[in-house]
């Protein structure tokens, strides 16, 4: 039997603006979005033994996994690279916006695996369905429930999540819920009202910061799905500066490459050296510094129309 791969009702996101430097640098794609797209994640040794542990926990059919990490350490895009992953081989609901009662949460998983459900239905009546589908359908794809920002979730919803834990078999659990978010999660989790939902959880992963000698190689990645062939690079000082003023925090790294691509162009460069991470990095604290490159004689960015070294202009 094929498997299949259930994904919520979410909104098709908003195209991507293009950046104004993207022509100049023959980019077709935007290499520092902060958006959450699979398809630039750098499997730094944090974010692959992260993936690994958690495909395991679904394919050993472990129930209940978490995955904690500080804000900007890309948690969204592991999950919707684990979603990627397990394409064809689960079923999967994925849940954005887990700021619901238990009851909306028990309907919203049913509704997304198709089950219908009558309005107004009970919590044992949904329950009783999602066991039932799940029993019907144990012998085929996993059902695997992904629940993002689990840190807003109301309490008591929480503690709801642990009547999903006992819908199981003698030998396996029938569910797979995987709770991801911020470290306040686990504390969360450590109060006394939830510690039996704690007990269940069987992999606890933690994604953190990127390595000093990983920025190198998550620059170059990024660029090169965005179709960079060589014709844009960091120096090794610059990557390293970045690595300092980020902490290694994708998401700051991110905005910092992001904005020093926009002062190379700025500047005419397509090598991009500290002097270009430094003004990203006052740009992005709020210090107006492109006032200071103009005062350095590097050409402006234009408002409109082609750059006058006939070197592209405005996407």
């Amino acid at each position: 039997m094929a498997w299949s791969l259930v994904y919520p009702p979410i909104s098709a996101a908003p195209s991507v603006p293009q950046r104004i430097y993207a022509e100049f640098f023959n980019l077709r794609g935007i290499p520092f979005s902060i958006t959450p797209d699979p398809e630039f994640l750098f499997l730094s040794d944090t974010h692959l033994a992260v993936l690994e542990k958690l495909q395991y926990g679904i394919k050993g059919l472990m129930g209940f996994m978490l995955l904690t990490g500080e804000v900007g350490t890309g948690k969204t895009t592991l999950c919707r690279a684990l979603l990627d992953k397990l394409e064809g081989r689960a079923r999967t609901v994925y849940v954005i916006n887990p700021s619901l009662s238990g009851v909306e949460l028990i309907a919203c998983i049913l509704e997304d695996l198709g089950i219908n459900c009558e309005a107004g239905a009970s919590k044992k009546e949904l329950l009783d369905r999602l066991n039932g589908f799940l029993i019907n359908h144990a012998s085929a794809a996993p059902v695997v429930i992904i629940i993002d920002d689990a840190q807003t979730m109301p309490r008591q919803t929480m503690e709801d999540l642990r009547l999903l834990s006992n819908l199981e078999t003698d030998k396996n659990k029938l569910l797979q819920i995987v709770l991801v978010g911020q470290p306040e999660l686990m504390n969360l989790l450590e109060g006394p009202e939830l510690r039996q939902l704690q007990q269940r959880i069987a992999i606890h992963c933690r994604l953190d910061f990127l390595g000093r000698d990983e920025i190198g190689a998550y620059i170059e990645r990024r660029l090169a799905v965005a179709g960079n062939q060589g014709q844009v690079r960091f120096t090794a000082k610059a990557a390293s500066r970045v690595y300092r003023l980020s902490n290694g925090v994708p998401r700051m790294i991110n905005k910092l490459c992001d904005l020093a691509l926009t002062a190379a162009y700025a500047a005419d460069s397509h090598l991009v050296d500290l002097a270009h991470v430094l003004a990203a990095h006052e740009e992005l604290m709020g210090q107006r510094s492109w006032k200071s490159w103009l005062r350095r004689g590097w050409q402006a960015m234009p408002a409109v129309g082609p750059r006058s070294s006939g070197q592209g202009g405005l996407p």
